[in-house]
């Protein structure tokens, strides 16, 4: 997929020199959310438009990502510079922490895979059917005659065998996992690796993926990951394998540690875990409609499996959790899911999961953003070539998840830097001697929240207050002498009711399992309340004592405070904490000490990217897709183009997600739509907080096709619903973006679209446009000087 961009080079430089130019060098689980029952806004309903919570919260993930970021922040505003440790780049934050910025030249990640199917056995709390095994996807109707099982969105074929997942993922001959990840990272990185053949758990796919319960401890997922390893060793053993052998082969697929246990900063070395591991399982999956199983199917996700065992179990030098691959000594942690007839979109997005990506669409399921097809970790790993599918064929990340893997090539431009002048190549031309992308830097941006005051002193503990937090706050509680006890604190909560809880736990076996202390919290406090935990049950022993906290994905509110706690025995105070003399013999996983107030200075930039039909962003051309005929034709989707040119993205760390249905206009990594006005069809549809003028809105999926900026004009196309027709007009290209007006790019009448700008009086200016093959930009970026 490479092109020779050389002589562009020289004729795009005579072209600037001419013009007179200088071009300057330089933890809760997807089950259903609150609002998972009502469909998203946007009247063309797509069954891959209901979003779910895929990237799951654990500790060790959620505090590397947040590392990542603040190394990447840091790099950017040249606080610090990258070390090298054993060919990888590495940054130090917070003192004493490394972050792998950028992985060792062309590494290449092992990936182990097992193909699992589904037993007889039902257990009554699940229900559903047995099975299914692999092969058991109905065929679809490709006789396109206008009936209404005319189906060109499913992905089907006739024996789904192991070979076929081993040219899924590692064929050099045509789309891979290898070959994406190759060509997306610029030759730097991609994957190897092995996949088994099919092994069978004891349960139907009920018992590993029903919705009847709400998730705190895994409690249908990891079990399919514990059984899934054990089916697999077993299997090898009844095909003559020693376990010495099993042990052997494993080892290939553990080079890295992905956490920096030893804290060496060294991250290409063995942990005692298989370092990227999919279980890919008979069926459908949930997110693509669950097919036979419906509800029952497995949602693809990346979480990572029993991190409530962590300094329990696991190899003996790095016990994190996990489960065991038999007798081999080697475990798994993180991990991901997807399904018999997943397409490379899926595959290539839950992978970028397990890399530390975030979803960058709405989680929340009310409404969705304007990422739409534009990311792989938004709707673009469901693109295709046009052909029988959606999610064949996936499209690339945006610019900030490559500068985040530290596989994006761009320069930088500062604020009060006057004007500049860069040459950009496409987006997808992603080892090309022209860089990928500007990163404009805007003044930092203050995010200040003052929740309470201290009851005494200056500080108290605190939860955060984040979508999926699983946090624990863990001290030893010596109860010996007395026959009454209690935990007695100060609290000062905003919870919400129903999916995010603050609870109290006692464990009498060293913290290997744990029994609820009175009721869940999940409710406003209205200010400070006295609080208290019986622990008479245990009086007269030692036990282990923790606050948990626990939110689910798409909407959180303040959280959980503490202050002034105090062991009561027998009536008398034994000891209390004002939380002024830090820890103090508490141990936090989560929990911070904080003072009421958040006050701090975060990043705030632009990334304007060139967007060209190259690599397998040709899938922007080919891939978008409509279902306009829902109600004669579910399976039928229309196509039409996304628009080539330069995409801009803002990036805004006082945001911590996309959820633009929470803070509209506001997100964490969200593209500026140059032409915000909704796209409706005639007529009046129900009024929401996210349709407020009662528009019959093309869903935001769709709306951004046209986000780019440019001096080419749009395409005409014509979208349906229900069968009815909606043409878009051709308009002119808007060449300049301008954010003087914060609002400018943003609409009150479809709120949760685009994103509201920074205010600064920065313009980026598509000055000239070659097209492919160079498919070259000049831009001219101006920043006013302070």
């Amino acid at each position: 997929m490479r092109r020779d961009v050389s002589a562009g080079m020289a004729s795009v430089a005579a072209v600037v020199l001419a013009a007179g130019f200088v071009s300057v060098p330089a933890y809760g689980a997807p089950k259903p959310s609150p609002t998972s029952s009502a469909r998203v806004t946007g009247v063309d309903q797509d069954p891959t438009s209901v979003h779910r919570e895929d990237n799951l919260p654990h500790p060790l993930g959620d505090q590397q990502d947040a590392l990542r970021r603040e190394a990447i922040a840091d790099l950017l505003s040249g606080k610090s510079a990258p070390q090298q440790r054993n060919g990888s780049e590495v940054v130090r934050v917070k003192g004493n922490r490394w972050v792998e910025v950028k992985k060792k030249p062309a590494k290449v990640d092992p990936i182990f895979s097992i193909l699992v199917e589904f037993g007889d056995q039902v257990n009554p709390q699940y229900g559903g059917t047995v099975g299914p095994k692999h092969n058991e996807i109905a065929p679809r109707d490709r006789n396109w005659d206008g009936s209404a099982t005319d189906d060109n969105s499913t992905i089907w074929q006739e024996d789904f065998n192991r070979q076929s997942y081993l040219d899924l993922m590692y064929s050099t001959k045509k789309e891979s996992m290898a070959s994406f990840y190759l060509d997306q990272s610029g030759g730097k990185y991609t994957v190897g690796g092995d996949v088994s053949d099919w092994v069978t758990v004891p349960y139907n796919e009920a018992r590993y993926g029903s919705n009847n319960v709400v998730e705190t401890e895994g409690e249908t997922y990891w079990p399919f990951v514990e059984d899934t390893a054990q089916a697999w060793y077993e299997s090898q053993l009844a095909a003559g394998k020693t376990k010495a052998q099993i042990t052997q082969y494993l080892k290939q697929f553990d080079i890295w540690d992905r956490y920096d246990f030893d804290g060496d900063g060294d991250f290409n070395e063995p942990d005692g875990y298989v370092d990227h591991f999919q279980a890919i399982h008979a069926g459908e999956g949930e997110e693509a409609g669950g097919g036979a199983q419906g509800a029952d199917a497995i949602w693809s996700h990346r979480w990572y499996a029993y991190p409530t065992r962590m300094g329990d179990t696991g190899p003996s030098y790095n016990e994190r959790g996990g489960v065991p691959l038999g007798d081999s000594g080697l475990w798994i942690g993180d991990y991901t899911t997807e399904p018999e007839n997943g397409g490379l979109g899926v595959f290539a997005h839950e992978f970028g999961h397990d890399l530390g990506l975030p979803d960058l669409y709405d989680v929340t399921n009310r409404t969705e953003n304007g990422t739409g097809f534009w990311s792989l970790m938004s709707g673009g790993s469901w693109l295709n070539k046009g052909g029988d599918n959606i999610g064949s064929t996936p499209g690339y990340m945006g610019p900030w998840e490559k500068m985040f893997l530290g596989w994006l090539d761009y320069k930088v431009v500062n604020q009060g830097s006057g004007t500049k002048y860069e040459i950009l190549g496409p987006a997808g031309d992603n080892n090309g001697p022209l860089p990928q992308a500007v990163v404009v830097n805007l003044p930092s941006k203050r995010k200040y929240v003052e929740y309470n005051t201290p009851t005494s002193g200056q500080y108290e503990w605190w939860t955060g207050s984040a979508d999926d937090l699983d946090i624990k706050l863990t001290r030893d509680l010596d109860l010996t002498g007395a026959t009454t006890a209690s935990l007695d604190a100060k609290g000062w909560y905003d919870i919400e009711e129903g999916f995010d809880f603050l609870f109290a736990q006692v464990s009498v076996d060293g913290g290997q399992n744990w029994v609820q202390v009175g009721d869940r919290i999940d409710a406003n406090s209205g200010g400070w309340q006295d609080l208290s935990w019986d622990l008479s049950p245990w009086a007269g022993q030692t036990v282990k004592f923790r606050f948990r906290y626990y939110s689910d994905g798409g909407y959180h509110l303040a959280g959980a405070f503490l202050d002034d706690l105090k062991l009561v025995k027998n009536g008398a105070v034994a000891w209390s904490d004002d939380v002024e003399s830090g820890d103090n013999g508490w141990t936090s996983a989560g929990w911070s000490r904080f003072t009421g107030t958040v006050d701090e200075q975060v990043p705030n930039f632009y990334i304007a990217e060139n967007r060209q039909y190259v690599g397998y962003d040709k899938g922007l051309k080919t891939g978008p897709y409509n279902y306009g005929w829902t109600d004669t034709k579910p399976k039928w989707v229309e196509r039409f183009p996304y628009q080539d040119g330069l995409l801009i993205w803002q990036v805004d760390y006082s945001q911590d997600d996309n959820n633009t249905s929470t803070h509209p206009g506001q997100g964490l990594v969200l593209p500026i739509d140059a032409r915000p006005t909704p796209i409706a069809w005639p007529g009046t549809c129900a009024v929401t907080p996210y349709n407020p003028q009662g528009l019959c809105l093309l869903a935001n999926r769709r709306q951004p096709f046209d986000a780019t900026f440019g001096r080419q004009k749009t395409d005409a196309i014509t979208l349906h619903r229900l069968g009815v027709p909606l043409q878009v007009p051709s308009r002119p290209g808007i060449p300049t973006f301008d954010d003087s007006d914060p609002n400018r790019y943003w609409s009150a009448a479809n709120p949760a679209n685009s994103v509201k700008v920074a205010g600064t009086g920065t313009k980026i200016e598509v000055v000239l446009e070659l097209g492919l093959p160079l498919g070259t930009s000049l831009i001219k970026v101006s920043t006013p000087r302070r």
